[in-house]
């Protein structure tokens, strides 16, 4: 007997039965979730869809009636956008390099590569600007974990998880300032739903096994038997993370949205100001404030030794941003937001 089986068996008849089978794919998608996805995620994505198919099946809507929202014509930015106050240069924009090249000039310093991922099926055929597709993808019953609150530095700031077509029925509507912010952040989320795997094509470039950069000498690549780490950030308009630095390489593609970054190279670490002991890779600093002047009075050394060596860039859909192992880097979307990372 399957599994399958099993809770059919066990399902009472009438009302309850939506009910009782959605709580059994949030076990099994919390069984996923905290796996990481590397254990018997398939057999449990199996099951999931059998539930789906048989006992919640998911009205189709057409996948371009419902795409993503841009921001308020008031709060509009132009597409070059003007440079971030705290940062004194742009991040250089080059060609998509060849992977030699990659390996002999450009992986030990940021870059953007314009339209990288224009021809993605998440950008075309598959678009995930679409709330019909992602609930497609999804399907009935899905839960996802998501971070409740604008900022994970304050003690307001918590995660949970939620229906997957709740959670996209919450981001996909006009913000509401009085609610707080929901953001699905840093979760392999194409390990959860794998048909947003087929939608999107690795970088090359996180197979090229580049040097470890001197500045960041204690760098190792991700322990799983990929050496690769997928994830996904979705989230609406003025979604923040602050300032921060990953211990990888990464080629961070943004596929709906804009999303104005903010990076600093790890020498200046000693001037980032790190919250605490507990976070020591986030700053307190608000990379994103307008006011210099007041910024230099509450973080001097930040103001002298930080700002001129900062780097900023509006991404735009099918951008990609490549970053070496300990830069520090700030992300604020500009409108509904979905990007990919791949940390390598």
């Amino acid at each position: 007997m399957s599994l399958l089986d099993i809770f059919s068996a066990s399902a009472s008849r009438g009302a309850n039965e939506e009910v009782f089978f959605k709580n059994a794919i949030a076990r099994l998608d919390k069984a996923i979730i905290l796996t990481g996805g590397d254990r018997h995620a398939d057999l449990l994505e199996d099951v999931i869809r059998g539930i789906q198919d048989n006992y919640l099946s998911l009205e189709s809507v057409s996948v371009s009636s419902t795409t993503a929202p841009l921001q308020d014509s008031e709060s509009s930015i132009s597409p070059s956008s003007v440079p971030l106050v705290l940062a004194s240069n742009p991040i250089p924009s080059i060609s998509a390099p060849s992977l030699s090249s990659f390996q002999r000039e450009h992986s030990h310093h940021p870059f953007v590569v314009k339209s990288y991922a224009s021809d993605w099926p998440a950008l075309t055929d598959h678009p995930w600007s679409s709330l019909e597709y992602l609930r497609q993808v999804g399907g009935k019953g899905r839960v996802v974990p998501v971070e409740v609150g604008s900022d994970y530095r304050t003690s307001g700031w918590t995660q949970e998880l939620m229906d997957w077509e709740e959670f996209l029925k919450n981001i996909f509507k006009r913000a509401d300032a009085s609610q707080p912010k929901l953001y699905l952040a840093q979760h392999s989320l194409l390990r959860q739903f794998p048909a947003l795997r087929s939608d999107m094509e690795i970088p090359p470039y996180v197979y090229s096994a580049p040097e470890t950069p001197d500045d960041w000498e204690t760098y190792e690549p991700p322990m799983n038997d990929e050496q690769l780490v997928i994830n996904a950030w979705l989230g609406p308009q003025h979604t923040m993370s602050p300032a921060h630095f990953d211990p990888y390489f990464n080629c961070f593609v943004q596929v709906v949205g804009r999303k104005t970054v903010w990076i600093a190279p790890p020498s200046v670490s000693d001037s980032m100001y790190a919250s605490g002991e507990d976070i020591r890779n986030t700053s307190q600093v608000d990379v994103f404030a307008e006011d210099k002047a007041r910024v230099a009075q509450q973080w001097p050394d930040f103001a002298k030794t930080v700002v001129p060596q900062a780097m900023s860039f509006l991404l735009e859909p099918g951008d990609m941003l490549f970053l070496p192992p300990g830069w520090w880097h700030a992300m604020r979307s500009e409108e509904l937001s979905f990007s990919v990372s791949f940390w390598f």
